[in-house]
């Protein structure tokens, strides 16, 4: 059975020299597996049929070996932060920045691909969780839901790289298969196909839908699959099509199936019968307001930098003493809290302040940045948040 992948908590006790050496492991790693990938990819013939799918199976690991760079997320130690304080965590760290190249502050920023938030962990947790319940004879799917770019996708495809298929003696083990769902509706036929290629089967074109069924049964039972993850879901719209993800259900010996999408809610509407097979819904709400905050000590507590960036303060006092917006205040109206955004913005801030040797990040360089990345916002996701008093004005 699967079993929850490994992080590593902050604490007083983290050797960031030991954790560089990691991420340059990794890294080097990746380059290896992405070299070798194209390699196999410079070998097939795309007139051929079967090496078309092939090449789509590598391409789709290709995607994913980014998140193999951080094998091990950070996080924050709960345990720790009672201890010592958030203050006495940083200055830890501090203390180890100090004699950092500008080349290792560069490599650290690869910690940064993906962070264990809390509301993260709570997902991974979630996953256990109804992992948990097929050893009870019970099947528990549930939706995942959350606006674009807080962390659905890169955390089940960061999931997933921990759990790669592997060739065995008897047989390919490929305990997580995640597919995107295919947008047309014409047939169930490419929501099938991409299932098998995922699975490291293929398929020929004579194979009609109750051939490609039969086929996924054989990969689930010989496999030994545990999880199948569907993301962005809502492309699937007709009822049809949506009754067979259903009938897929009943061929998974009651292992759980993730579904996935900004409003995961809307995808269940009018069949009572999947509503009820999907009744169990974990939303990725905004970081706004106190949330923010919060995020942004995390944040900070792994700035490469000797000095404070004060992220977290709503409002800061100017040159000539007036109170102005703070980090976290413009961060919030930039963002509009979601996450991606977020840590673009500290990453490109990061990448520019150690290439100008600056000790932490600044308020004009926070601007400067934020210019650079976004000159006009088109969704204002602060509309969209729901039951969440931010700091908008």
């Amino acid at each position: 059975m699967i079993q929850m992948p490994e992080t590593l908590s902050i604490t007083d006790q983290l050797d960031v020299k030991q954790r560089l050496r990691d991420l340059e492991n990794w890294q080097e790693e990746c380059a290896k597996e992405n070299h070798y990938l194209e390699g196999r990819l410079s070998e097939l013939d795309y007139s051929k049929r079967f090496d078309l799918q092939r090449g789509n199976q590598i391409i789709r690991w290709q995607q994913r070996l980014r998140m193999m760079q951080v094998r091990q997320p950070i996080e924050i130690s709960p345990e720790a932060v009672r201890k010592y304080g958030y203050e006495g965590l940083r200055q830890s760290l501090v203390k180890q920045f100090v004699s950092l190249t500008q080349a290792e502050r560069l490599l650290w920023l690869n910690n940064f691909f993906f962070i264990m938030t809390p509301d993260l962990r709570d997902l991974s947790e979630k996953l256990n969780l109804v992992r948990h319940y097929r050893t009870l004879g019970q099947q528990r799917n549930f939706l995942i839901g959350g606006a674009s770019g807080m962390g659905k996708t890169t955390c089940l495809d960061w999931f997933v790289a921990q759990y790669s298929s592997r060739v065995e003696a008897t047989r390919n083990y490929v305990p997580v298969i995640k597919i995107d769902a295919p947008v047309s509706n014409q047939s169930p036929k490419p929501l099938f196909q991409r299932i098998l290629l995922e699975g490291g089967l293929t398929f020929t074109r004579y194979d009609n839908e109750e051939d490609l069924i039969m086929k996924m049964a054989l990969l689930f039972q010989k496999c030994g699959t545990e999880l199948l993850i569907v993301d962005e879901i809502e492309h699937i719209t007709r009822p049809r099509l949506r009754r067979r993800l259903l009938e897929i259900s009943n061929l998974t010996r009651g292992f759980p199936i993730v579904c996935t999408s900004c409003h995961p809610l809307t995808w269940v509407e009018g069949d009572a019968e999947v509503a009820g097979r999907w009744n169990d819904y974990f939303e990725l709400r905004q970081y706004t307001g106190d949330r923010l905050r919060q995020l942004l000590v995390f944040i900070e507590l792994l700035l490469p930098f000797t000095q404070a960036s004060h992220l977290a303060e709503v409002y800061i006092t100017s040159d000539n003493d007036q109170l102005i917006e703070g980090p976290a205040y413009l961060i919030e109206q930039w963002t509009g809290g979601i996450l991606r955004d977020i840590m673009i913005l500290i990453m490109d801030a990061s990448l520019r302040a150690i290439k100008q040797d600056l000790p932490g990040l600044t308020l004009p360089l926070l601007k400067q940045t934020w210019q650079a990345i976004q000159k006009r916002q088109i969704t204002n996701f602060l509309e969209d948040e729901m039951g969440e008093v931010g700091y908008q004005s």
